[in-house]
């Protein structure tokens, strides 16, 4: 299957929501790190939607090719990453969030996600999947109604 089947927006947006969900189904199944993984996905998600829509994309590689044209992207910068600050930084919301005492906290938190937790045998616990969730959660919730 080609990868271009999963990187429009509408698909963007479903896997958000669907990985969000996954995440929440995990945490209450006491499994941490996959919780905060999902999480963390559900982030990258949302955030590849909001561009998308914000420069009136149909995908991914229109998304790449309009950020190249306009400087946004330079150099070896991609959409096509994993990098949660990187994806947020695109977003016109960037210094409005940097302004907000209690939601910036949350956004580093957030910003400590890494692919690699599906790789690590470090299962976590429940206070530290407790906090990410909820910071994913006021990340996407102040993303969906601010952008």
């Amino acid at each position: 299957m080609s990868y271009d089947l999963y990187s429009g927006v509408s698909e963007q947006a479903k896997a958000s929501r669907h990985r969000s969900d996954d995440a929440r189904a995990l945490f209450n199944a006491s499994r941490w790190r996959g919780a905060m993984y999902m999480a963390g996905y559900a982030v990258e998600c949302l955030f590849k939607t909001k561009l998308m829509q914000i420069y009136d994309c149909r995908n991914l590689h229109e998304l790449e090719d309009e950020l190249q044209r306009r400087g946004v992207l330079t150099g070896h910068t991609t959409v096509f990453t994993h990098h949660l600050e990187l994806l947020f930084r695109m977003l016109p919301g960037y210094e409005r969030l940097r302004q907000n005492r209690i939601l910036w906290p949350r956004l580093n938190i957030v910003n400590r996600w890494v692919p690699a937790w599906r790789y690590t045998a470090n299962l976590s616990n429940r206070e530290d999947a407790e906090d990410f969730l909820e910071a994913v959660d006021n990340i996407m919730h102040w993303t969906e109604n601010n952008l």
